[in-house]
């Protein structure tokens, strides 16, 4: 009986934590809610925005509660912090909305995705810029993408009420329910209830709902729709700034590094609770809170982040009536026509473009060389995008899973001693390694099409970045087979008909003669009959049905095509580099190819190849040059480490990219799709 007690209390205690960490997700959940109703798209710098109010809320409390003493001296510090949150926060979301939403809109659905993916880049950074000023930089740290350095954990003092609360019990197991858990629950209970007062009480609450419920009609009722969206903007930023103020002093030293998937996991609640239904995203964000406790208890706190991304891509399949039918379901992101009368000798251009830059990297040194390789490897992900995204219309936001799949199949199946070491020599031959290798990351990418049946435009992109970011979990988890966050290291050389490929000049003629294969590949691809019925969804998915075009086929093989050149991706860089790790898995990855891919033109063979070879020149070749001549001036340029710009260089070029691609098409309403 004392046995069963213990367990009852342990439950209790479980789910009462569940219901705190549930109330701290409650207030991003509500901000999402309110405006993914309003926009049908989602705001992927949200998560990184409440991250870095969270850095400015402990950064404040620490500075003025260090010299402040006393009650009121404290609660004043504390009230301070709630204020400037708040203030930056709606100033920060009111910035979102107006670089990353107003400039596409009625112009492309998709562009403001990609577009808030490059902003959250440059939040990133200004959390890094506060880690530096905070002084808790490590000397010397530097992980550049697709490492992630930590952005700033500061420490401060317990402010808010610590006492248990709850009753005793006869058990022996104490259950423990503190002040400051019951505060919380207050606050995300109240600021919900007073929203959904807001939106049904109020003037403007009405109209929102107005425009949520029918954008077009709106205006013509005489409601300011732009005036609505900016409000709602920003109250949401409002209400991270509540999320990040109570974040902060309930863990009085928050971990601040998890950007997109804490707005994945709110967005989870969202749907969950109905989109702009605030109530309902507070009970289903109670409910996830308890998931995710219940998860930590009786099975493994590792694996409850896989367990919330299943159940987010689980919701989008039982839920994809909340995207708009009609001629909106795909993006014009290419120039069609650019594409449409491709003479012979123009498909074989791109393939020896890369076979002469292959020859002539024989003539650089060796570090350079190593630079050409980098480049290649990224030049031959965005080839992998390009199919998806450039041929066909569809974001898909798992490259980076699809990569590590692929750098994950070579490694295990020819590291030394290791469970799945192939012993055969035929079969430790390299290219049966890139055939294994894609087939590996062409699954992902078949079940990836799959999810076309039910879903389409952002929910689309939303599952394919959930999936993917389950990936690197599996490799860290999986560590007896994959040696968890250590990866693999000493992989044997790429053997290719007898010989062993050692040096670096022979690893970059393989890289170069595999890119060239695949653009070849590209090139034909664009001019055959399946490229012409990509084409056709990618402009009007309804009309190409129409014509006889299999829809769900057709986006099928769109996905496993490119997720097996990423595949092959992966496979080249653990055969260059002989060592791999989790990290490769990580979605910055994904977000460097898309500014890649978006640079050289969207739909572009060429564009791709030299994409890379800008970005990868930039980052490797002109950022380290001109960080030594800074270095050289001194003063105030001897202070600032343009080696720390990486993310603010990366999301700079993806959104000016997208602007300039965006602002040369049409208007939604003037184009084809759009009748």
């Amino acid at each position: 009986m004392v046995c069963g007690n213990n367990c009852g209390a342990a439950l209790v205690q479980v789910v009462l934590i569940g219901l705190s960490n549930g109330a701290l997700l409650a207030l991003n959940a509500v901000a999402i809610s309110l405006i993914y109703s309003l926009i049908r798209t989602l705001n992927l710098a949200h998560g990184d925005l409440f991250a870095l109010l969270t850095v400015l809320v402990t950064a404040t409390v620490q500075a003025l509660v260090r010299s402040t003493a006393g009650l009121w001296a404290i609660s004043g510090s504390i009230a301070l912090a709630l204020a400037l949150a708040v203030l930056a926060g709606a100033g920060g979301s009111l910035l979102i909305e107006r670089t990353a939403f107003r400039p596409f809109r009625e112009r492309s659905r998709l562009a403001p995705l990609i577009a808030t993916i490059a902003l959250s880049f440059a939040l990133y950074q200004l959390a890094l810029f506060l880690r530096t000023l905070t002084n808790v930089v490590i000397p010397g740290e530097h992980r550049s993408v697709p490492g992630v350095p930590e952005v700033a954990r500061i420490r401060i003092p317990e402010l808010l009420p610590t006492g248990n609360i709850w009753p005793r019990s006869g058990g022996d197991f104490a259950i423990i329910y503190r002040g400051k858990d019951l505060l919380v629950l207050l606050v995300a209970i109240g600021v919900s209830g007073l929203v959904t007062l807001l939106l049904r009480s109020t003037r403007w609450g009405r109209a929102l709902r107005a425009c949520a419920a029918d954008p077009d009609m709106a205006p013509l009722c005489g409601i300011n729709r732009q005036r609505v969206i900016s409000g709602v903007f920003a109250l949401g930023g409002a209400l991270a700034g509540v999320a990040a103020w109570m974040h902060g002093l309930y863990y009085t030293h928050p971990a601040t590094n998890y950007g997109v998937q804490s707005g994945l996991i709110a967005f989870a609640a969202a749907i969950l609770g109905g989109i702009g239904q605030p109530l309902g995203a507070l009970l289903s964000s109670l409910l996830i809170g308890v998931i995710m406790a219940l998860g930590d208890y009786f099975w493994a706190a590792q694996w409850t982040p896989v367990l919330l991304l299943v159940l987010l891509i689980a919701l989008l399949l039982l839920r994809p009536q909340g995207l708009s039918a009609g001629a909106e379901l795909v993006e014009q992101l290419a120039d069609i026509r650019r594409r449409s009368n491709l003479r012979a000798y123009a498909l074989a251009a791109p393939a020896l473009l890369v076979l002469l830059l292959g020859l002539g990297g024989l003539l650089l040194r060796a570090p350079l060389q190593l630079t050409l390789i980098s480049a290649l490897i990224y030049g031959l992900l965005a080839l992998g995008m390009t199919v998806p995204l450039g041929f066909a219309g569809l974001l898909d936001l798992s490259f980076a899973a699809y990569f590590a799949l692929g750098a994950y199949t070579t490694g295990l199946l020819t590291q030394p001693y290791g469970r799945l070491e192939l012993h055969s020599a035929l079969l430790r031959q390299y290219p049966f390694l890139l055939l294994v290798s894609a087939l590996v990351a062409a699954l992902l990418g078949v079940w990836h099409g799959l999810l076309t049946r039910r879903l389409r435009g952002e929910y689309l992109a939303i599952a394919t970045l959930a999936s993917g970011l389950i990936v690197p979990r599996l490799l860290v988890n999986s560590s007896r087979l994959t040696n968890g966050a250590g990866g693999l290291s000493a992989l044997p050389p790429p053997r290719l008909f007898g010989l062993v490929l050692t040096s670096p000049s022979s690893r970059m003629l393989l890289a170069a003669g595999l890119v060239a294969l695949v653009a070849l590949a590209c090139m034909f691809l664009t001019a055959s009959r399946q490229g012409r019925a990509w084409a056709a969804l990618n402009i009007d998915e309804q009309a190409a049905e129409s014509c006889g075009v299999p829809v769900v086929s057709t986006r099928l093989l769109a996905f496993s095509l490119g997720a097996a050149i990423a595949g092959m991706a992966g496979s080249l860089f653990a055969a260059t580099w002989s060592y791999i790790y989790p990290d490769l898995a990580a979605v910055q990855l994904t977000t460097t190819v898309l500014a890649i891919v978006v640079v050289g033109g969207t739909g572009s063979v060429v564009g791709a190849i030299g994409g890379a070879l800008l970005v990868v020149g930039v980052d490797q070749v002109l950022i380290p040059r001109l960080g030594a001549w800074m270095q050289l001036q001194g003063g105030l340029l001897n202070w600032l480490d343009v080696r720390d710009l990486n993310f603010l260089t990366f999301g700079l070029i993806l959104y000016l990219a997208v602007l300039w691609r965006t602002r040369r098409t049409r208007p939604l309403a003037q184009s084809g799709r759009a009748k």
